[in-house]
């Protein structure tokens, strides 16, 4: 080989070991630049969803707010139309609506209230919160004394208490055994399996009622969402909606599964040893 091609050689190890470096550090900065950019995105986007929750749910208050004098006064009207006019049907029927609106404005000013920072957890037997649960349902719900089946882990141990709210984290469940009791067959039993692994317990809620869409199944945890399926039955819409945000203010979550003219299994989720 002659010194041409062993200059032009040298000359490209040279130029590699300047220039290299250099595109290294450039390709580097790149890098640094458009993570921070994608960091700052994401800072955006979750501002900007914890924006909208906090309006969210301070409509709800506020919602709860403007209706309850309206809601109040109507009722007192019907008080005095009944003492003077006795109590006709359609009284009684418009009175019932008033109350339902008073019950459903309630409960948004309660979902609006549920938030990890407002809870007041201590350690629950989770055991003995679904029996009592179960117990309430079974005396509130007419018919369904012997149509709610308990299972609970016993072996090789029973589930560990969690910290949790206990009034809401009771309210939760039994909303999910009220949903299940009211949109399945009278003559069809209900299955609540309680149940853990390790790191999380399980309260389970199965029915065999008439299930829920696939189109609609993405949206039966919004406030006040109500599926074809569900508008020949009474309801708010709001007892998903109530069971999720408990859920999550205990770091947990809800889950929802259905299939269309079979049941729904909603699996309720939280951290064991701590909220």
């Amino acid at each position: 080989m002659g010194a041409g091609p062993v200059l032009s050689l040298i000359g490209i190890v040279l130029a590699t070991a300047v220039v290299g470096p250099a595109l290294l550090q450039r390709e580097a900065r790149a890098a640094r630049t458009l993570a921070d950019e994608a960091s700052e995105r994401a800072q955006l986007w979750q501002d900007r969803a914890s924006a909208q929750a906090d309006a969210h749910a301070r409509f709800m208050r506020e919602l709860d707010h403007e209706l309850k004098n309206p809601l109040q006064a109507i009722k007192t009207a019907f008080a005095d139309l009944e003492e003077t006019d006795g109590l006709t049907e359609s009284i009684q029927t418009a009175r019932g609506q008033v109350d339902r609106l008073r019950t459903l404005s309630a409960r948004l000013r309660q979902i609006a209230s549920v938030t990890s920072e407002r809870i007041a957890p201590e350690p629950v037997d989770l055991h003995e919160l679904v029996q009592d649960a179960v117990e309430l349902a079974r005396a509130a719900v007419p018919g369904s004394a012997d149509r709610v089946h308990l299972v609970v882990q016993q072996i090789p141990w029973r589930p560990a208490p969690v910290q949790a709210d206990r009034e809401l984290l009771s309210h939760a469940i039994y909303n999910l055994l009220d949903n299940a009791l009211k949109y399945s067959p009278e003559e069809q039993l209900v299955e609540v399996r309680l149940r853990e692994d390790g790191t999380t317990a399980s309260i389970e809620v199965a029915d065999a009622g008439c299930g829920i869409d696939p189109d609609d199944l993405p949206h039966v945890m919004e406030e006040l969402f109500r599926s074809d399926r569900a508008q020949s039955v009474e309801g708010s819409g709001l007892g998903l909606a109530l069971a999720n945000r408990v859920a999550a203010a205990h770091g947990g979550q809800l889950e929802v599964r259905s299939r269309p003219g079979e049941g729904t299994v909603a699996t309720l989720r939280l951290p064991l040893g701590g909220g």
